[in-house]
């Protein structure tokens, strides 16, 4: 239980530091130098996975699940978050299980249950809560919360769509292999994007690094290791927690305001996703 706090402790704290940089730092720059540690990293479990080996078949799926997790969930989630402040952005984020609901239903084509449709609008009503802010920044606000949003549906496809690949080649060998190839297609996508700046001063540079090892390896690896040790109830109990925290941590870290509006929503977010996860659990039972 231990590891899985600290994972989620880790992965609660990754939307405060990327607030807290990207106001700093160009957020393609941000992006880069964090994969780039965190893809050094990687490169043990993949050569251990030996994808090259892999049939074509499943080489493409890499790649899709790579585009899905590195670019298409952390350059829309980087971009949104000079406007989105970090305990809004954990809120957002914690709306994956939502998409990850719907995307196994209509994969599995499962009945969609009533309950999953409430759980889905009360977390998207509480999305709509916390997004409220001034009149004059709405339309800009407005533009980020959907990049984060379309980040995390990015995620979710990812988490949907890579479970064929865990099941083959081991969760370890496959997350090596799609970290380093989806850094490949980020480098691609973010260095012709990336404004002739300098890189930030010798100290940033390192924090970030360790910012990319934390929340790409050490949290995945701390995670693994507790689910291999607890059973999946308990384990997606602990990840409620991350936009507890995460707001909490914003409040402390970066000085940001909590009001009524953020409790009220986080609160209708949060539930909504438990009643979703909840109803899907038992078209599960019930499928079984």
């Amino acid at each position: 239980m231990w590891a899985a706090l600290a994972a989620v402790f880790i992965w609660a704290l990754v939307p405060v530091g990327t607030r807290f940089f990207v106001l700093r730092v160009d957020p393609y720059l941000f992006n880069v130098i964090r994969f780039a540690a965190s893809s050094t990293a990687a490169i043990p479990l993949f050569l251990r996975a030996r994808p090259w080996r892999w049939p074509a078949r499943d080489q493409i799926l890499l790649l899709v699940c790579a585009t899905l997790a590195v670019p298409g969930y952390n350059i829309p989630v980087a971009l949104g978050a000079r406007v989105v402040p970090a305990g809004q952005l954990g809120l957002l984020i914690a709306t994956e299980p939502v998409f990850i609901i719907f995307l196994t239903v209509i994969l599995r084509h499962h009945k969609i249950r009533g309950r999953m449709w409430i759980g889905s609008a009360l977390a998207m009503a509480g999305v709509a809560l916390t997004s409220q802010g001034p009149a004059a920044a709405q339309s800009v606000r407005g533009f980020s919360v959907l990049q984060v949003l379309c980040g995390a549906a990015s995620w979710s496809c990812y988490t949907v769509l890579a479970s064929r690949l865990n099941r083959h080649y081991g969760t370890f060998g496959v997350t090596g292999s799609i970290v380093l190839v989806g850094t490949v297609v980020l480098l691609a996508i973010s260095l012709p994007l990336m404004p002739a700046t300098a890189l930030p001063d010798p100290a940033t540079t390192w924090l970030l690094a360790g910012m990319g090892l934390a929340s790409s390896m050490l949290g995945f690896l701390l995670w693994n290791h507790a689910s291999a040790r607890l059973p999946a109830e308990r384990m997606g109990l602990v990840l409620y927690l991350i936009p507890i925290v995460c707001v909490l941590a914003g409040a402390g870290l970066l000085h940001e305001s909590v009001t009524h509006q953020i409790l009220l929503g986080g609160a209708l977010t949060v539930f909504g996703v438990w009643l979703a996860s909840r109803s899907s659990n038992r078209s599960e039972e019930d499928a079984a």
